[in-house]
């Protein structure tokens, strides 16, 4: 997300510096996830998600054509295993005729099976324009992009805290060699990830009053055997919780063609340290296994092995309801300038760039 800004800054004209904590770019949320290019079909119409992932579906292949990305539009079904799903299928694929999304359709069985023969599926939305692309391929297209439009990025420091200065930011970083650094700026995009809401907060803003409380939730991926991988040829996925607090566990192929299975959803606690978050916990194997052989019954337990966890930053309070993207300039706080994004999670690798143009148009009405 932050790379995406910083191109799309640097192309509009801005003066730009990117920050990042880490040694590189992609070494949290970006580089461990389904590197799934999605449609759309999952957001309530209207939604930021819904508007923006539509839009993002029918401009990114074009981009990753451009910019050297390697990508596969290798379609999707999403698939009803019994009777008493249809119902809610129908009301998906309804969701995503009203979402605008291009070429969906419904499949009967005889349609399914033809597609994929060894997939289980009495009904099913079929998406050919869902795909996927190496995240780490877009990652270093945007970076390469901001830097030859003039965007300086700096790797390795540590944002610290803010103060305000005459109209501006001054902005305080810890450097490679631990010592402290100020810059002063009219703009600060806060596209932190994991940490969005701690950066929110350190300009002033209640981040459980104003919604931006984020909840660290896990997700296990397991890859699937070489000969299991060759019988799928299209992403497959079952229905969705009816309020996203996950959309299954679903089978992906990445660019190798390797499956992979996942991911499950796993709030973590407050006390648990980021030097754990990314153990791979092995005893869920024969859940992930079970869960998709209700439509992929090829699948054996001996075919699976870890693979990655990935860590999202989530709104909480999902269970009752969908939350959107906030992308929120904050004038209103009394902090014009500042552009928070929170909740960042699916389908954001694929609406990067689109979120990095929303912020760009609400930067270029300030000047």
């Amino acid at each position: 997300m932050g790379l995406a800004c910083a191109a799309e800054c640097a192309k509009r004209g801005f003066s730009t510096l990117l920050v990042e904590r880490h040694g590189s770019f992609g070494q949290e949320t970006s580089s461990r996830n389904s590197e799934v290019i999605h449609s759309g079909i999952y957001y309530p119409t209207g939604s930021l998600k819904a508007r923006l992932c539509v839009t993002a579906n029918s401009n990114i292949y074009g981009e990753c054509d451009l910019g050297g990305v390697w990508f596969k539009r290798c379609g999707k079904l999403i698939v009803a295993m019994a009777e008493e799903e249809v119902p809610e299928l129908e009301q998906l694929y309804q969701r995503g005729i009203n979402n605008g999304i291009d070429k969906i359709e419904m499949l009967d069985e005889g349609q399914a099976k033809k597609l994929e023969p060894h997939i289980l599926a009495i009904k099913a939305i079929y998406l050919p324009g869902t795909g996927i692309v190496d995240s780490h391929q877009l990652m270093r297209s945007y970076f390469l992009e901001a830097k030859a439009r003039g965007a300086d990025i700096a790797f390795g420091i540590e944002y610290i805290g803010v103060e305000g200065k005459n109209g501006s930011y001054l902005l305080g970083f810890r450097d490679t060699s631990g010592d402290i650094v100020k810059m002063s700026t009219r703009f600060v995009i806060n596209s932190a990830g994991l940490w969005c809401d701690r950066v929110a907060q350190s300009f002033g803003i209640n981040a459980d009053a104003a919604g931006y409380r984020l909840h660290h939730n896990r997700g296990h991926y397991y890859t699937v055997s070489a000969s299991k991988s060759r019988l799928v040829s299209h992403l497959v996925y079952p229905l969705p919780h009816p309020h996203l607090v996950s959309i299954g566990v679903h089978i992906t192929i990445d660019k190798a063609g390797q499956m992979k299975l996942g991911p499950d959803t796993e709030y973590l606690d407050p006390s648990i340290p980021e030097s754990e978050w990314y153990k791979f916990d092995d005893s869920r194997r024969e859940k992930f296994c079970a869960a998709v052989q209700k439509y992929f019954p090829a699948l054996e337990l001996s075919d699976l092995s870890p693979g990655l966890v990935g860590v999202r930053p989530k709104l909480k309070g999902s269970e009752n309801s969908v939350k959107d993207f906030i992308i929120k300039e904050e004038t209103e706080k009394g902090l014009p300038g500042l552009v928070n994004l929170i909740n960042i999670e699916s389908p954001g690798l694929t609406c990067a760039r689109e979120i990095a143009r929303a912020v760009c148009d609400l930067l270029k009405a300030l000047k």
